[in-house]
């Protein structure tokens, strides 16, 4: 019986430990920094576009003269309240909420394009295009879903 009650109370000790050090992982995940981009792939992180540092790339990537650079981070702040509000806003609904957002997104980047000399312009246009097909590409590189497969062809006559 005494042996019994033993292998309980260190079973239950080995279970809360365990528990314990579960549980402190996510807390310690979040605490590491992001991983640099690779060599030659200087762009914003994955997923988002340039979302975060935009001005930073961008100031780098384009060139930014300073005022350039008060005009980008006035445009990127009004940007957040405004995709804030719409992420708060409980009274519209999730296709509405994405297409509001895709509209504030819109708005900036016209902004931002309209500052810009025209070789800058056309630098910024190419990374819009870089960034589009990166989001297109989301999910089909290794690992990810395969791609759907093609309609069929009609037979020839």
């Amino acid at each position: 019986m005494k042996m019994m009650l033993r292998n309980s109370i260190l079973q239950i000790a080995v279970l809360a430990i365990g528990v314990t050090a579960l549980s402190a992982m996510p807390a310690v995940a979040q605490d590491q920094p992001a991983p640099p981009p690779p060599p030659g792939q200087d762009g914003p992180p994955h997923g988002g576009g340039m979302r975060g540092n935009q001005v930073e790339f961008l100031t780098k990537r384009l060139n930014l003269t300073p005022d350039q650079v008060t005009q980008v981070k006035a445009i990127d702040e009004d940007t957040m309240k405004q995709a804030k509000a719409v992420q708060d806003d409980t009274s519209i609904a999730g296709p509405d909420k994405r297409a509001k957002m895709m509209d504030i997104h819109k708005t900036a980047q016209g902004k931002i394009r309209a500052l810009l000399t025209p070789d800058q312009q056309t630098k910024y246009d190419a990374l819009q295009a870089e960034m589009r097909e990166r989001m297109q590409n989301r999910g089909n590189g290794p690992g990810g879903p395969p791609p759907p497969p093609s309609p069929p062809s009609p037979p020839q006559l």
